[in-house]
């Protein structure tokens, strides 16, 4: 299966510009965050699920991403007070598509790679590390979850449940 890296590439740019630390997995394909941390050996906790949702209020309607920890669910109702949008979805994949030119399940926890805004749980970072797609059902980073947050520069917020 051929893919486009250049998000991949964009994402070892900065992390290497940065000086940080990573480690990049390379995998059987993945379909779920189970399945990730199982092929990465490593905790489902420590897996950065990037979501793409869709914030409507009145006639405008704005995309962000929301970063949660592998074991945890996205809490609509929390994610309602912390944007301030009454009506909250996951974006349609056809729409993260357009937005980030990466299918879903591919959507490394960097919001800036695509103009959007982002928020992080608090529990993503209580883990010493992260662990996510690098643009690629194939690829994955491991890294250190402050380093990670110093790059992807997200306020975090109490936004999942388990």
């Amino acid at each position: 299966m051929k893919e486009d890296l250049s998000v991949f590439d964009n994402i070892i740019y900065y992390l290497e510009n940065e000086g940080l630390e990573y480690d990049l997995l390379e995998h059987d394909h993945v379909h779920s965050s189970e399945q990730a941390a199982r092929v990465r050996g490593t905790s489902l906790e420590e897996a950065a699920k990037a979501l793409v949702l869709q914030g409507k209020k009145n006639d405008e309607k704005k995309y962000f991403m929301c970063v949660v920890s592998g074991h945890k669910r996205l809490d609509l109702k929390k994610i309602k007070e912390v944007t301030g949008f009454p009506n909250v979805s996951l974006a349609s994949p056809e729409k993260v598509l357009e937005l980030t030119g990466l299918e879903v399940g591919k959507i490394p926890p960097f919001p800036f790679l695509f103009d959007l805004d982002g928020y992080v749980d608090k529990g993503v970072l209580e883990n010493e590390y992260v662990c996510f797609s690098a643009a690629s059902n194939f690829k994955s980073v491991r890294m250190r979850s402050k380093e990670w947050r110093v790059i992807a520069s997200v306020p975090d917020k109490d936004i999942a449940k388990s």
